[in-house]
């Protein structure tokens, strides 16, 4: 879980150019725990959100396209999910989504 934390965090800093906050807030919703990291970036466009998480897609110049497919093989493998919400501009939330129990 550090992983994914540390990626979501990454590129949340990435996205803010000229700087910004990053929050995060956990908090129990309908029997999940929900996890929510949001940063102040540059958004995504449809595009960009069809297709995060696959494998070696990026918008980075230097970037492999593994970070967020890693990180959404954890969350995965933890049972849970991830929701992205985000508008070009106004930035970008990603909710991680776990059952309780």
């Amino acid at each position: 879980m550090k992983q994914v934390f540390i990626n979501l965090i990454k590129n949340g800093m990435d996205a803010m150019e000229d700087g910004g906050c990053i929050t995060l807030t956990a908090k129990k919703e309908k029997g999940d725990i929900v996890i929510q990291v949001e940063d102040e970036g540059c958004g995504m466009n449809e595009e960009t959100l069809q297709r995060i998480g696959e494998p070696f897609y990026t918008t980075k110049a230097k970037g492999t396209g593994l970070g967020l497919m890693v990180t959404y093989k954890i969350v995965n493998d933890h049972n849970g999910k991830i929701e992205v919400d985000s508008e070009e501009g106004k930035g970008t939330v990603f909710r991680l989504l776990f059952p309780l129990g």
